[in-house]
């Protein structure tokens, strides 16, 4: 059976967004293929979304996104995966997808209105905008764009 793996927050905000820039980090590639992704389907302002699925929050999210089933099917997966994983501290069921920049600026303020300062602008050029839900809450990252 995989480890135990917290859901939700931790109780502490820094130790939360520590978490989340730290899944934001491990999943890195995920969150740049799906902005080159984004791109290639003529996305304006990509930004990315990386959520955890098995977070309350998150999963929320994600079932709205991908439907019960999909989800559902993904941690069932990914359960069976970590039972022959060594570390499996990043076992966990992500979701990445990339959306375009006005609509995340109406929507995701809307459900995190502490996020409003990052959707006051596209991020600066060359940067991705980088939105992950986990840990109880969401926060926003840049990482540097790769063509």
């Amino acid at each position: 059976m995989a480890a135990a793996r917290l859901s939700g927050s931790t109780g502490d905000a820094h130790r939360d967004m520590d978490g989340r820039e730290a899944l934001a980090d491990e999943c890195i590639e995920r969150v740049l293929q799906a902005h080159r992704e984004a791109g290639k389907e003529n996305v304006l302002e990509p930004v990315v979304f990386l959520i955890d699925c098995e977070d309350p929050i998150g999963s929320e999210l994600a079932r709205a996104w991908e439907g019960d089933d999909a989800v559902d099917g993904a941690i069932l997966a990914g359960a069976e995966q970590s039972d022959d994983a060594r570390d499996d501290s990043w076992a966990i069921t992500t979701l990445v997808r990339a959306v375009g920049f006005a609509e995340c600026r109406r929507e995701v303020v809307e459900l995190f209105p502490y996020l409003a300062a990052s959707f006051e602008a596209p991020p600066p050029a060359g940067q991705i905008l980088i939105v992950v839900v986990a840990y109880g809450g969401a926060g926003t990252f840049t990482a540097a764009r790769s063509e």
